[in-house]
C-alpha cells in the first residue's frame, strides 16, 4: 500500500512562517484526499497546511501513529469525517502536540457492531462494480438536497474515490471498524475546539456533533447551511469563514 501523502502549502513567497502561525494539519475522510479541503483552503489562505491521509494501516491506533510521525512537532489539527475520528485518537496519543482542534462532519461514537458487515459488503461491491458505485449508491445521504444535482461536487467526490481505489477503501473500512469510543475521552480534551456540521448531515447526525461540543469544555458547534456530509465542498465559503474566525482567536 502507498504511504501517507504529505501536501505542504506555502505562502505566496514560498516561506513557511512557522514562528507566526502553527502548521494546519488536515486529515481527509474515507475515499478522500486533499481535494476535499481545496475550496476551503483557497479561501482560507493559511500560510502552512499539510494534508495527511489515512493510508497503509488497518487500525485507528496505527493510523494516528502514522499521522503523528509525519506531522510537525506542534500543529493545529483539522479532521473531516473518518479524519475527524482519527483526530480523537491523535489527541489521545499526543495531546501536547495539538494546539487547536477542528472537527468537521464526524462523530465520537464507536462503529456499531452491525456496521462491520455493512462496511465489508460495501468494499466487496466496490470491487465488483467500481468505486463510482460506492459513492453513487449513497449519494442522497452524502450531500444536502440543494446539492444533489451539483455536477462539480459529485465529480470531485467520485474522482477522489476512483483515485483512492478498493485496496485503500478496504483498509480505511477496517480503520473505521477498529476505532475506540471517544466519548469518554472528550472531557480530557483541553484544546480550543471548533465543531462544524452540515445542516443536512445524514452520515454523522447533528446530535453526534452536539455530543462532541457538549463533552469538550469550551467547544463551539457551528451548523453549516446548504451542506450535508461533504460540507467542505458544499459550502466552502462558510467553512473557511468559520475557520478563519476560529484560527484568529
Amino acid at each position: 500500500m502507498a504511504s501517507l501523502r504529505e501536501k505542504p502549502h506555502m505562502t505566496a513567497h514560498g516561506i513557511m512562517r512557522r514562528e507566526e502561525q502553527p502548521p494546519l494539519v488536515l486529515v481527509p475522510g474515507t475515499a478522500c484526499d486533499e481535494r476535499i479541503f481545496k475550496p476551503m483552503l483557497d479561501r482560507l489562505k493559511y500560510p502552512h497546511t499539510i494534508t495527511l491521509e489515512i493510508d497503509g494501516v488497518s487500525s485507528m491506533h496505527d493510523a494516528a501513529l502514522r499521522i503523528l510521525s509525519k506531522a510537525p512537532e506542534r500543529f493545529i489539527l483539522c479532521g473531516f469525517s473518518l479524519g475527524g475520528i482519527a483526530a480523537f485518537e491523535i489527541v489521545a496519543q499526543a495531546s501536547e502536540r495539538v494546539e487547536k482542534l477542528v472537527l468537521i462532519d464526524t462523530t465520537a461514537k464507536p462503529d456499531p457492531i452491525e456496521n462491520t458487515a455493512v462496511r465489508r459488503k460495501a468494499v466487496a461491491e466496490a470491487e465488483a462494480r467500481g468505486m463510482e458505485s460506492f459513492i453513487l449508491d449513497a449519494w442522497p445521504k452524502l450531500v444536502a438536497p440543494c446539492n444533489i444535482y451539483d455536477h462539480e461536487i459529485r465529480s470531485t467526490i467520485v474522482a477522489m474515490a476512483n483515485d483512492c481505489g478498493v485496496a485503500k477503501l478496504a483498509a480505511q473500512a477496517e480503520v473505521a471498524i477498529s476505532r475506540a469510543d471517544s466519548r469518554p475521552r472528550l472531557g480530557a480534551i483541553t484544546q480550543p475546539t471548533l465543531v462544524l456540521a452540515g445542516e443536512s448531515e445524514a452520515v454523522c447526525p447533528i446530535d453526534a456533533h452536539r455530543e462532541i461540543a457538549d463533552g469538550i469544555s469550551g467547544a463551539e458547534l457551528v451548523v453549516i447551511p446548504k451542506a450535508g456530509h461533504f460540507s467542505p465542498l458544499e459550502n466552502p465559503a462558510e467553512i473557511s469563514a468559520q475557520l478563519k474566525r476560529f484560527l484568529a482567536r
